[in-house]
């Protein structure tokens, strides 16, 4: 295995632009496999699509949750896990609350981050 194919399969191609259209998420789908990469991250709403373009290929689907900020509540954040992993995604990035973090409410984060793990292994 050449180091440039190694390093490919580090890279997590990030999908994440807020003015991304559809024909963009499947040209840098498109990339991801050209370059092998290890995955794609893309929003929610293009997880199913993505999962699709990259069936049958070894780069992985994955999903931010609660992008960009972390501020939508638990219960948000299961849903969209579910949901998620329901449509194919295999790889979960998650933004914790920032606000509790930087708050020091750590009991808070840790409940967020066991509830959207728990999520995960349902699946």
């Amino acid at each position: 295995m050449s180091k440039v194919s190694e390093l490919a399969k580090m890279i997590d191609h990030s999908i994440l632009h807020p003015t991304f259209t559809d024909a963009d998420l499947e040209e840098q789908c498109n990339v991801a496999m050209k370059y092998n990469v290890a995955s794609v991250c893309v929003k929610p709403y293009a997880v199913k699509r993505a999962a699709e373009i990259l069936k049958g290929t070894e780069v992985k689907t994955g999903c931010v949750i609660g992008f960009p900020h972390g501020n939508s509540c638990t219960e948000v954040k299961v849903f969209e896990t579910e949901k998620a992993c329901k449509d194919g995604a295999v790889e979960i990035d998650m933004v914790i609350n920032i606000g509790k973090a930087l708050g020091g409410d750590w009991e808070y984060v840790e409940q967020e981050i066991r509830a959207v793990t728990d999520a995960c292994h349902k699946y």
